[in-house]
């Protein structure tokens, strides 16, 4: 016969005391009980093995202690670092996280974010894959705290963290225009849908106003074919040349390329662009990156989101988490 599963019922029995107090005691509330009942309501939860029923707590408290995080790629340690860094604070709140990929694509975007409306998330922090901020409105199916990561959206409603992308590039293009770098070549995603990599280039563009510029498909990267229209660029002129990557892993993916066809030693090309980790410069000591923080924006997204969930007031619209330029010479 199968053995009866104990129900809260059970429990305020044995402990002797209420449901109410047991309810208490499980929503962590021992400041509304004294140190004597709590032991006793603790005991008796032991002795019967209760495990509480989370679907009937969420139909009383309409809370699941969940929060959902829609990220872009998960093969990009971006999106990852984003993910750890709101999971590590969320987590210590009493907070589960679970972790949905678009995997670059808009429709399964779109089916997130209306499961995660659908369902009894607490709260959605998104990675969007574009700033559109009409779109992602549409597919919201329910009031909801949300917070934007790494995206900054025009005339968002909700909160967003950002990372510092116009100044960073900026900067680390004024270095290689003042050593003498005159051409400047960029790989990126597509451009145009991302706040971020628009960013990125007009800040290079600010110094480069004529730049070539290889934009690079998801899902049908053609890598070998760009790699020999990159090596044709550089042998018509003798130009020294600065190769900016917006993201680490397109860099991550050329940098063997570029390696194995000896065009790094030469000290009329050099490699920039973003990085999340320093793993570019243990591969190429001499790479001039720009170092990004996803692990700290992420941490700073989890932040947001508690003192959203908690009614917190003048919670910042927009945080910026800095750059770091590294030119190791």
């Amino acid at each position: 016969m199968k053995k009866k599963t104990a129900s809260i019922k059970d429990v305020a029995s044995l402990a002797n005391v209420s449901i109410a107090t047991v309810s208490r005691y499980l929503h962590g509330q021992l400041n509304r009980m004294s140190a004597e009942t709590a032991n006793q309501v603790k005991n008796a939860i032991v002795k019967l093995n209760y495990v509480p029923n989370a679907a009937a707590r969420q139909l009383i408290t309409h809370k699941s202690k969940m929060i959902a995080i829609i990220v872009v790629n998960i093969a990009d340690s971006f999106s990852t670092e984003l993910y750890k860094g709101a999971n590590s604070v969320l987590e210590r709140a009493g907070y589960a996280t679970v972790m949905l990929d678009t995997d670059s694509q808009q429709a399964k975007e779109k089916q997130l974010i209306n499961m995660v409306g659908l369902n009894t998330y607490d709260g959605l922090i998104l990675q969007p894959l574009s700033s559109d901020v009409a779109k992602i409105k549409s597919e919201v199916r329910r009031d909801l705290p949300i917070v934007i990561l790494d995206r900054q959206l025009k005339d968002s409603p909700w909160p967003q963290v950002i990372s510092e992308n116009f100044a960073a590039s900026k900067k680390a293009a004024e270095h290689f225009y003042q050593h003498g770098f005159t051409k400047a070549i960029v790989f990126s995603s597509a451009i145009a849908i991302a706040s971020t990599r628009q960013k990125r280039l007009k800040g290079i563009k600010a110094v480069y106003p004529q730049v070539t510029i290889f934009e690079l498909d998801e899902k049908m990267l053609q890598h070998k074919e760009i790699f020999a229209k990159l090596e044709k660029i550089l042998a018509e002129k003798a130009e020294k040349t600065v190769l900016f990557f917006l993201e680490e892993r397109w860099l991550l993916l050329f940098l063997p390329d570029l390696i194995h066809a000896n065009l790094l030693p030469n000290k009329n090309i050099e490699i920039s662009g973003f990085a999340d980790s320093s793993l570019i410069s243990f591969i190429w000591p001499s790479a001039k990156m720009i170092l990004q923080d996803p692990y700290k924006m992420g941490q700073k997204a989890g932040a947001i989101m508690l003192n959203l969930l908690a009614n917190k007031q003048n919670v910042p619209h927009t945080s910026m988490v800095k750059t770091s330029f590294i030119k190791k010479d």
